[in-house]
């Protein structure tokens, strides 16, 4: 898990993040979109729009459409559609040269698919924020699922039974879409609240 200082990366990050983005392109069924189609239903601005779709285009996700010569008006905007196939669930994550980004997208993998679940055990959680790119571990998933146990975003539907059987967690502190961050004073810090949270006695 990433260990980077939770304040600062909170600070710098998108009110939204690229998953909505992603998610409403992937609504098109790879179909041509705009610009303002994917603004008009994100409210994401225009530049950061502009900006993912570049790193998409780049990563060969996205294919970039020019308008035809001699366009005008609506026809003359550019148009984009996802080539990608299979479509992947968790919007890539890019640099602006469309070079893959590892830090940071197990946790964010992980914190999606809790509220995606709701309800999960650490190996289900592995299984579902891996992807191509990210791996999480099962070792990985389990310490993030107590830490946050411990800090109160999870209660446990039922204990473990090893070496078999693992817990069963159900996210109970959905905040937002922004990963809850471990900093190095083992404290839990929310980027959607801006709060941090201590770490507990639980187990």
């Amino acid at each position: 898990m990433s260990r980077i200082s939770a304040t600062e990366a909170a600070a710098s990050r998108e009110p939204q993040g690229r998953q909505p983005l992603w998610e409403e392109m992937v609504k098109f069924n790879g179909e041509p979109f705009t610009i303002t189609d994917i603004h008009d239903q994100t409210y994401v601005s225009r530049h950061t729009i502009r900006s993912y779709l570049k790193s998409l285009v780049l990563a060969e996700y996205v294919e970039r459409i020019e308008p035809p010569e001699g366009a005008i008006r609506e026809e003359a905007a550019i148009r984009f559609k996802i080539i990608a196939d299979p479509v992947p669930y968790h919007a890539p994550r890019l640099s602006r040269e469309g070079k893959p980004v590892v830090q940071g997208g197990g946790v964010e993998n992980m914190w999606r698919t809790m509220r995606m679940l709701g309800q999960f055990s650490p190996r289900d959680l592995a299984a579902h924020a891996t992807t191509d790119i990210v791996n999480v571990s099962d070792t990985t998933a389990k310490s993030y699922c107590s830490l946050l146990l411990q800090a109160g975003f999870l209660k446990v539907v039922s204990k473990a039974q090893p070496p078999k059987k693992q817990a069963v967690y159900r996210l109970i502190r959905n905040t937002g879409p922004n990963p809850p961050m471990i900093q190095r004073t083992k404290q839990v810090f929310d980027p959607n609240t801006q709060k941090a949270y201590p770490v507990g006695g639980q187990s």
